[in-house]
């Protein structure tokens, strides 16, 4: 049976928790992380009508973006729109999961995918929001049981390296041990000294996946006692940034952006400032809203975001730099297909028998002009 903290895991895989910004509230919002899912509805917001369609659609879980539960509730307020929404997600059995900053910030998260919905290549991050450390985890593992041992490592979130999985390296040689009476070895006898082929197996890891590795590891490991050690590594650290900075395929003008955009946000109602370019190619963003960036965009032709207010296009004059409001809706809509989009990869890499539906009735969210 997938469960929910199965799917929880998984969307922690992609947006670790603690990569969220300290104001936010991620995570799950509601429900039993014990409970089964078949039928998944993912989502930019929870609203009335999401809560209808997961309803119709008997749904077990529905993941969103933005949290369903931001700040904290002092009460439930049953004639609410909230408390309302609270009783029947309660009451249908639904969990709710939230992904917010943590999957802004993230690989793969909703920069990315927004960058690559503009066709950017080159993408780097250009908010620097902290770093993680990586560890080097070592165990030493009879021949024969290597390959089960880096699988489950693997499996657990260990030896990601850029656009590469299951990134690890073996060593052989001989291990030596002596059981005592109450030993129960699985090579050779107690009260004996043994001497077999062992592999040393090494992998590096994120601190946030760090305990689940060494749990896989252990579950998997042969041996009564587990020898292993790890190491924090000072060189590679994992470097977080919010925002992305790319180059599009080729220059455009001014006129020929603006259809670009147009055309790759289609719900978005673009607004310009700062200063018009006739030539555009590097391209700065940020989803929802990152006008306080504006500055960390100088460089770049265009900088995309949204909620702009009028002095943040004041200042993206000073800096020389064309600002396009795309709208925080406009900006963030692709979250509901790119979630969906990871959760069937994740579905079919573990193969797991799961229905994930986007919602796409964006008429329940975008402004009218």
């Amino acid at each position: 049976m997938i469960t929910v903290e199965d799917i929880m895991k998984s969307m922690e895989r992609l947006a670790p928790t603690h990569f969220a910004e300290s104001w936010d509230n991620v995570g799950l919002m509601m429900g039993s992380k014990k409970n089964g899912v078949s039928k998944i509805i993912t989502t930019l917001d929870v609203t009335p009508a999401v809560v209808d369609f997961a309803i119709r659609e008997q749904a077990h879980m529905i993941v969103s973006h933005h949290p369903f539960i931001f700040k904290g509730l002092t009460s439930i307020d049953l004639d609410s729109v909230q408390g309302q929404m609270i009783e029947r997600i309660i009451k249908h059995d639904i969990a709710v999961y939230s992904a917010h900053t943590n999957l802004d910030i993230a690989e793969g998260g909703l920069n990315d995918m927004l960058a690559e919905q503009l066709g950017l290549a080159d993408i780097t991050g250009f908010v620097p929001v902290g770093s993680d450390a990586i560890y080097k985890v070592t165990t030493f593992v009879p021949e024969q049981a290597a390959d089960a041992v880096r699988q489950a490592m693997a499996e657990a979130g260990a030896g990601r390296i850029g656009n590469y999985e299951a990134c690890s390296f073996s060593s052989l040689g001989e291990g030596r041990f002596k059981g005592n009476d109450e030993a129960n070895p699985v090579i050779g006898e107690s009260g004996t000294l043994t001497v077999t082929p062992e592999v040393a197996v090494q992998i590096i890891v994120d601190k946030a996946q760090l305990a689940a590795v060494i749990t896989a590891m252990k579950g998997t490991h042969p041996y009564e006692e587990v020898a292993y050690e790890v190491i924090e590594l000072v060189e590679p650290s994992r470097n977080r940034t919010l925002g992305r900075r790319g180059i599009l395929p080729v220059t455009m003008s001014f006129e020929e952006f603006k259809a670009h955009l147009e055309q790759v946000l289609p719900h978005s109602h673009l607004r310009f400032g700062g200063v018009k370019k006739d030539a555009i190619r590097t391209v700065a963003l940020c989803s929802g809203a990152g006008a306080s960036f504006i500055k960390a965009a100088k460089g770049a032709d265009v900088y995309i975001t949204g909620d702009v207010k009028y002095h943040d296009a004041q200042l993206a004059k000073e800096l020389g730099l064309l600002l396009v409001d795309a709208g925080h809706f406009g900006t963030e809509e692709i979250v509901t297909s790119g979630l969906a989009e990871y959760l069937k990869r994740t579905a079919k890499d573990n193969d797991w028998d799961l229905d994930i539906v986007p919602f796409l009735d964006q008429e329940d969210f975008f402004f009218y002009e």
